[in-house]
């Protein structure tokens, strides 16, 4: 719980020093967004709900053409299941990870843009290593400022992957 904090405060600092460094006149956006989701394909038989924040930077291109880069965290509820098999085990399963990816947004319109990243996920337990994640969707800006993002995450390491079906909301600065 207190990496999450302390992850979650460097975050937070980190988009303030930023947003202070920069101006409307420039290309570069910062943002802030807030994750839940449904765990599919095998990895749903283990996890209930998926949940996180992220830190997001964006730098136009063109008009319709923006990079992404973004660092976040994602944890995963694991079903009772699960949790009694830790009890009988007398060990804690962890399933959190620590996504960094790049890519890059296309907006179709205003108000509705498509997304594509990969990169890697770190995981949080310890020797947990990195994982391949891909992760594509589907935005609407509802406003200047906020969005929403439907997509497709999956980190997949060795045939074996976590998968969500997630929502952010964003907020740019």
């Amino acid at each position: 719980m207190k990496a999450k904090l302390l992850l979650f405060v460097m975050l937070v600092a980190l988009t303030f020093s930023v947003k202070a460094q920069t101006n409307d006149d420039t290309p570069f956006k910062i943002g802030v967004g807030a994750m839940i989701g449904l765990p599919v394909g095998d990895f749903g038989d283990m996890a209930s709900l998926a949940y996180g924040f992220d830190l997001m930077g964006e730098y136009a291109v063109a008009p319709s053409v923006a990079l992404t880069l973004s660092i976040g965290y994602v944890d995963f509820s694991k079903k009772s299941e699960w949790k009694d098999l830790e009890d009988e085990l007398n060990t804690k399963l962890k399933l959190g990870m620590i996504p960094v990816l790049a890519g890059a947004k296309f907006y179709f319109s205003d108000q509705i843009y498509g997304s594509a990243q990969i990169g890697l996920s770190f995981g949080t337990e310890s020797g947990s290593g990195s994982t391949f994640t891909f992760a594509p969707g589907v935005g609407y800006k509802i406003s200047e400022n906020l969005d929403l993002l439907l997509k497709y995450q999956s980190a997949t390491k060795n045939d074996a992957d976590k998968s969500f079906l997630g929502l952010r909301l964003g907020y740019t600065f």
